[in-house]
């Protein structure tokens, strides 16, 4: 027998040898200082931008409507649940087949507010949980995203997303999607601290308690764990597993009613029209542009994106190759499935003529990771040919994607939510406790035909307070 190599040592050194290059492309470590808040100065800044973060989302919604009206599942199935169970009971019980425990913190923390302040709560909070999103991507993407002109861009996209709609912003019901979103670019981050690997890690296991779409980043969590070289990658890893093992039995148990799923090749014309046009454009831009110029417009943006996907990865590096081989498949598989898996392929697609931003939630992570890629594409390609500042290319990338949060920003619509204000809600509640003798009464919330039901005792300061104006 010679020296040949045996098909095992073969093997192990493959997986070294891909290793050795996963640890230098796409887990990389950010450059020293890009993850580190400086002293009190550099934490009141990141208070005050979440602050902002939170102010802007309210004003999407129309601060009024949103401060003042309680939406869809906020109150009908996650404040319902607070009321109806002991404290923190209900935090473990699953809707729509999994569980969704950020949610319902949002509803026990919400609820341990006034009655008249609960919708406030609910909005803040949840605004709160998108700022930390944001955060979070922020210090996650510094290693991909060098500039902080677009790493900027990036996190504001995260916050802001042009492709949310009405139902996905300020609300506690749809917060996991943002988080869905930091905890992908969270998987490739390498902390620089146990503390910040530990922080990460509670966010990671946090999402995985509240969605199975964890599961579309088992690729990369698997190469991470491939990839780990100390115990913070095992503590970010370790999080992920957690967090997703957690719902398998859940999911496989569940005996609540579920939507059938149901395919239709409108999912394909749906990821072009609400995700590739719609991380270009945003909602509202990308819509105009498909109702006036229809599929030939749709046709050169596709070829356009693939050609500038081509070139990007030409001139950038295998850290971007790495990127966008990871971040673009989870997008399309993301969005293809959960439609899919939701039955709304035929809702989510744009007739000819029309746009409509229904179902926005379902076009969030996969637009973001499509924005990212073109992100990461641009700085790496500057880097690679030294360039110290973002050039021309760059500033024109994120000029667009700004344009896009710009014309999607206002997704205001007062008579789906805001109608009725809470507080008319509940005078109304009280009064018909007082002239009925009713126990517990059914209070409406936004949109029309919600609502949740309240026990009439914790209405009785509203009985005799005069309307509202």
């Amino acid at each position: 027998m010679t020296g040949r190599p045996t098909t095992g040592g073969g093997l192990g050194a493959k997986l070294r040898a891909l290793r050795t290059h996963l640890d230098r492309s796409l887990f990389r470590s950010a450059p020293s200082g890009e993850t580190r808040i400086g002293g009190w100065k550099g934490a009141l800044l990141v208070v005050a931008m979440l602050a902002l973060a939170i102010v802007l989302q309210l004003f999407r919604v129309g601060p009024s409507n949103a401060l003042h009206s309680l939406w869809a599942e906020d109150g009908e199935i996650f404040l319902q649940g607070a009321l109806n169970s002991a404290f923190w009971h209900d935090v473990f019980a699953t809707y729509a087949g999994y569980l969704v425990l950020v949610p319902r913190l949002i509803a026990e923390a919400a609820n341990l507010f006034p009655l008249r302040d609960i919708p406030a709560a609910f909005a803040i909070i949840s605004g709160s949980v998108v700022a930390l999103s944001g955060l979070a991507v922020w210090f996650a993407s510094a290693a991909h995203i060098r500039s902080p002109f677009l790493r900027g861009t990036l996190v504001a996209l995260t916050i802001l997303c042009p492709v949310a709609s009405l139902e996905a912003v300020a609300s506690a019901s749809y917060v996991l999607w943002y988080m869905l979103f930091a905890s992908f670019w969270l998987l490739i981050w390498r902390p620089a601290s146990t503390r910040g690997a530990v922080l990460g890690g509670v966010f990671i296991l946090l999402t995985g308690l509240s969605s199975p779409g964890l599961w579309f980043f088992a690729p990369l969590a698997g190469l991470r764990a491939l990839a780990i070289r100390d115990r913070r990658d095992l503590i970010l890893v370790g999080a992920y597993a957690a967090g997703a093992a957690a719902q398998v039995p859940v999911v496989a148990l569940n005996t609540e009613a579920a939507v059938e799923p149901l395919w239709t090749s409108d999912i394909w014309t749906a990821f072009l029209q609400r995700i590739l046009d719609g991380a270009a454009l945003g909602e509202r831009a990308g819509g105009q542009a498909w109702q006036h110029l229809g599929w030939p417009f749709l046709i050169v943006l596709l070829i356009g994106c693939v050609a500038a996907l081509a070139y990007g990865a030409l001139h950038s590096n295998a850290s971007a190759r790495w990127f966008a081989a990871i971040a673009i498949p989870t997008s399309l598989a993301m969005f293809v499935v959960s439609v899919y898996q939701r039955a709304v392929g035929a809702q989510m697609i744009w007739p000819a003529g029309s746009h409509a931003a229904g179902g926005g939630r379902y076009a969030i992570v996969p637009a973001l990771l499509l924005a990212s890629v073109a992100l990461v594409l641009v700085d790496r390609a500057a880097r690679r040919r030294g360039a110290g500042e973002v050039p021309w290319i760059g500033i024109a990338v994120s000029v667009v994607l700004l344009l896009g949060i710009a014309t999607s920003f206002d997704v205001e619509d007062t008579p789906n939510r805001g109608t009725p204000p809470w507080e008319d809600a509940l005078r109304s509640a009280a009064a018909s406790c007082r002239s009925e003798g009713l126990s517990e009464v059914a209070v409406a919330t936004s949109p029309p035909r919600f609502g949740v039901v309240i026990p009439c005792e914790r209405l009785s300061s509203f009985s005799d307070a005069p309307a509202a104006r």
